[in-house]
């Protein structure tokens, strides 16, 4: 029996369109006025008919940032509905790692303790944070402001700390849990703005030891920046989901594949998931897509992601958008077939 690494040949064309849904707007005025950003979902553990997400917003200018949630059926993945308390975790300004911003890295479900537990980078500080909530009942009531609690040895992750110089900041804990050990894969700023991606690695989730050695990403030569990222498992290989300011034009969403979760990562092509082929693209709209997350819900592959028109990134409008690509995720070189 052999093994058959499928890969789509290059310029192929997919059997469906990609079209994408607008699913939270970014404005009104307040916490998320901004932009909208940074999709973290997860399938509600209370019951497996809905979905849960968790985002990020940031107020337009300023950068002042917080967390929500909003809720949908698996059946209906693209609509969704925001929770009428919003925004759930704000900055503390009293905590000099967290400033002015909370972003929002990832989010697990700790199936032992019943709570979901949020990482998150505090910027000025430009450190990685753990907040936790217990789940509650139907997952998704008691998830509440006043039910988080941030971890008291918090930062968890520091520029200079746990074994490793990583410069000025580190950002974006993309985090991943297997066989009882926990990864952190996380963005850095040095003399250089976000060069590349490193690994940390925990057994309880708390107590982090950076990974010595080179970088498992690099922005060279075809990024600019590498940023926001997720981690995924799919059949026996991996898959890193990120964004990449791609020929230093605009952001896109990105991937590269690895058979080991911390060594071999190979990038593929930065055209897989090209927005300006997406059937409603328009500069207005869709020419920058970032923080992009893909997640498996009805048998089939989503795409989560922020989206922004041309022009100067930091002070464009970004709102949240879905799209059905399944045809993209099952033609990559990590499908097996026998």
């Amino acid at each position: 029996m052999c093994c058959v690494i499928q890969t789509p040949a290059q310029g192929a064309e997919l059997a469906s369109p990609l079209i994408p849904v607008k699913i939270i707007s970014c404005g009104g005025g307040g916490w998320k006025d901004g932009q909208v950003q940074e999709p973290c979902l997860l399938v509600n553990p209370k019951d497996t008919n809905k979905l849960i997400l968790f985002y990020a917003g940031m107020t337009l200018g300023d950068g002042v940032g917080c967390h929500g949630k909003a809720w949908a059926n698996v059946s209906e993945p693209f609509n969704w509905h925001e929770d009428n308390h919003n925004p759930l975790l704000q900055n503390d300004p009293h905590l000099a790692w967290e400033g002015g911003s909370l972003r929002l890295d990832s989010v697990l479900y700790n199936d032992a303790l019943d709570e979901y537990w949020v990482y998150y980078t505090g910027g000025y500080g430009d450190s990685v944070n753990l907040a936790t909530c217990p789940a509650g009942p139907d997952g998704y009531s008691a998830v509440t402001t006043a039910h988080f609690k941030r971890y008291e040895g918090n930062p968890i992750l520091t520029p200079k700390g746990q074994g490793r110089d990583d410069g000025n900041c580190v950002s974006q804990g993309a985090v991943f849990r297997e066989r009882g050990r926990w990864y952190m894969f996380y963005s850095y700023r040095n003399d250089k703005i976000l060069p590349g991606i490193r690994l940390a690695t925990a057994t309880d989730g708390k107590h982090w030891t950076k990974v010595p050695g080179p970088d498992l990403l690099s922005a060279a030569p075809e990024q600019r920046y590498l940023e926001w990222h997720q981690v995924y498992k799919i059949d026996n290989r991996y898959l890193l989901l990120y964004e990449g300011y791609n020929g230093g034009v605009r952001w896109g969403a990105d991937l590269a594949v690895s058979t080991n979760l911390t060594n071999g990562w190979k990038k593929l092509r930065v055209d897989l998931f090209d927005q300006t082929k997406w059937q409603n693209y328009s500069n207005e709209t869709l020419f920058h897509v970032a923080t992009p997350a893909i997640y498996r819900i009805g048998n089939r592959w989503r795409l989560y992601f922020q989206a922004a028109p041309a022009g100067e990134y930091t002070s464009q409008h970004w709102n949240l958008w879905g799209l059905d690509c399944d045809d993209v995720v099952r033609q990559l070189p990590i499908y097996q077939a026998n």
